[in-house]
């Protein structure tokens, strides 16, 4: 540990002398800018887009005090003739309103339409009593439904009940007034969905959360994290071309000391950072350092890889900056769905969502929407401790080259079966990672394909990826000549094919915790569900390492391609046979 502190002063004087004088006061204003955007963002004051429309209301049509819309009296002629040039992007005559097609008017719209729903919800909360502005009311109860005898279990359908009438005692009125709160601080939920046991609820407040702010404010924790993180990455780059690395290689001192020490001040920083922003925003630190901790690990995970990999700045900022767009999109868009799907807890940004509308969460979703996360940390201090020699750091090659001789220097040769199955179960992070990331993105991309063509392009690229992460060690033995007969080829595959089984298993688990007890003990209490998924990861990899190793390494792509197919097929297969038992 003494001689990690010691890399990290050093590294600290660096950084303080790289980042003085003016440059100093530059960091200190982005902070400052960041906290006060946070603060407001937090209080939802400042409007986005303050006067982004422009409106034509007729004499006799409503009253709008919205700031993002600039309002223009007009009559029904003038204010049609005026849309219709795009002079306005919407029309308002009397209770009715006019939009061109285009999506600038159709936002318009919709944005209006929105502002006027809360109006009118304001309007009768102040002027009528509540039993009179919200008379429809429903309480919850929950029914187990029974087959009828007489049916079969497989086709039992529920029995028709009705519900328990709400008891006298029931205090309606508090519940209405709890939800009037909260739709006036804009953090109402999807009662229809999340509903309790006997919890009263009201239809005309109901709507689906869409927790932007939170999001946003959230994700105002990440900024000055990544700008660290450029700063660790141009420390390294900097020493790596400049060879002050070699020099440092040279000292007692082992490269897990010299990765640890020039990573520890940057993530201190950081972890101060969240304190100081949750501080401000009167937040809970404890849970906000838990949270943010991975994103932090992962972050740094992902930078020190790239300056590992490059010698050149070039190189090196075009794969920052792709590492940032790929980061963001997977922290930020899953959870934009917080409180509507699960899905939205593979990424840690939801239980901040979650911790600034006073909700909690348990250790499950902490450890899926994190475990990636640190296991993604580990693995890349690992591969940057065992790549980390002068020959590798100064080599050059494009990506596949330099990926292919990182795999290999992380196996250890003395225990290859152990190392190939720990390599296949680490990696499942990274392919979890990377089709999520795969799957967000295709959301963005405007192609009209038919929703089979879709999937199924989503489900080859999936299993491209799971075919690489368990056949890329094995290729590189075969590439360095380390295996050589069809049998120790078939022994790998079998080692590789259990490891990301029962890290694939472990996922499962977790996944289903979140979202069903039920359906956990039914998968994980299945055999099939155990035996065939691993005879077949068996058969897949397989067929990629022999293919390899019969037409050489330089044909990895084709024997991909193949296990691929039948891995596609396999998929294919079971998916039509559940849609069809659906």
């Amino acid at each position: 540990m003494r001689k990690v502190l010691t890399v990290a002063k050093r590294e600290l004087k660096r950084f303080r002398a790289r980042f003085s004088g003016g440059s100093r006061a530059v960091i200190l204003g982005l902070i400052a800018v960041s906290l006060l955007a946070s603060y407001f963002v937090a209080q939802q004051g400042p409007v986005i887009g303050k006067g982004i429309y422009t409106v034509g209301v007729s004499p006799d049509g409503p009253l709008i005090d919205d700031p993002r819309f600039h309002v223009v009296t007009l009559d029904e002629d003038t204010g049609l003739k005026m849309l219709g040039n795009g002079s306005i992007d919407l029309y308002v005559d009397g209770e009715a309103t006019h939009a061109r097609k285009d999506e600038r008017s159709q936002y318009a719209e919709g944005a209006l339409k929105k502002y006027l729903e809360k109006a009118e919800t304001t309007r009768l909360i102040e002027q009528y009593d509540i039993n009179q502005s919200f008379p429809l009311r429903i309480q919850a109860s929950f029914i187990s439904a029974q087959p009828t005898p007489s049916v079969p279990t497989s086709t039992a359908t529920a029995t028709t009940t009705t519900a328990p009438t709400p008891s006298a005692s029931t205090d309606t009125g508090a519940a209405v007034q709890e939800q009037i709160k909260e739709v006036q601080s804009g953090s109402s939920k999807f009662k229809a969905e999340f509903v309790s046991e006997n919890e009263v609820i009201i239809p005309s407040l109901m709507k689906p959360p869409v927790p932007l702010s939170q999001v946003i404010l959230a994700f105002i924790y990440v900024v000055p994290i990544l700008f660290l993180g450029i700063f660790f990455n141009s420390s390294f780059m900097e020493e790596k071309t400049n060879r002050k690395l070699n020099v440092l290689m040279s000292t007692p001192v082992t490269p897990f000391d010299i990765i640890a020490g020039k990573m520890l001040p940057y993530i201190a920083f950081s972890l101060g950072m969240v304190a100081v922003i949750t501080l401000a925003l009167g937040g809970d630190v404890a849970v906000a350092l838990a949270v943010f901790l991975p994103i932090i690990l992962f972050i740094f995970a992902v930078y020190l890889l790239v300056a590992l990999t490059y010698r050149t700045f070039k190189d090196q900022t075009f794969f920052s900056m792709a590492a940032i767009t790929f980061v963001t999109g997977y922290l930020v868009l899953p959870a934009l769905f917080t409180g509507i799907n699960n899905v939205c807890y593979v990424s840690p940004l939801t239980l901040a969502v979650q911790m600034y509308r006073g909700e909690g969460f348990g250790p499950v979703e902490y450890v899926l929407s994190t475990g990636p996360m640190y296991l993604v940390f580990v693995l890349s201090v690992f591969l940057g401790v065992r790549i980390f020699n002068e020959e590798y750091l100064m080599s050059f090659g494009p990506l596949y080259r330099r990926a292919a001789d990182a795999i290999y220097l992380a196996i250890d040769k003395s225990h290859i079966l152990i190392s190939v199955a720990l390599l296949s179960a680490f990696l499942i992070p990274v392919v979890f990672m990377a089709q999520m990331i795969v799957a967000i993105l295709s959301l963005m991309v405007p192609i009209s394909l038919p929703p089979i063509v879709f999937l199924a392009i989503l489900l080859a690229l999936c299993v491209i990826m799971e075919e690489v992460a368990k056949s890329a060690g094995i290729a590189a033995l075969l590439e360095n000549k380390k295996v050589a007969s069809a049998r120790a080829v078939l022994a790998l595959a079998a080692a590789s094919a259990l490891g990301f089984f029962l890290g694939e298993k472990l996922l499962l688990y977790l996944s289903l915790s979140v979202v069903s007890n039920v359906m956990l003990l039914e998968a994980l209490g299945s055999a099939n569900l155990l035996i065939i998924p691993l005879a077949a990861h068996f058969i897949f990899t397989s067929i990629v390492c022999l293919v390899t190793q019969k037409l050489g390494v330089k044909y990895y792509a084709l024997a991909i391609a193949a296990g691929s197919i039948v891995h596609f097929l396999y998929n294919f297969v079971i998916l039509s046979h559940e849609m069809g038992a659906i």
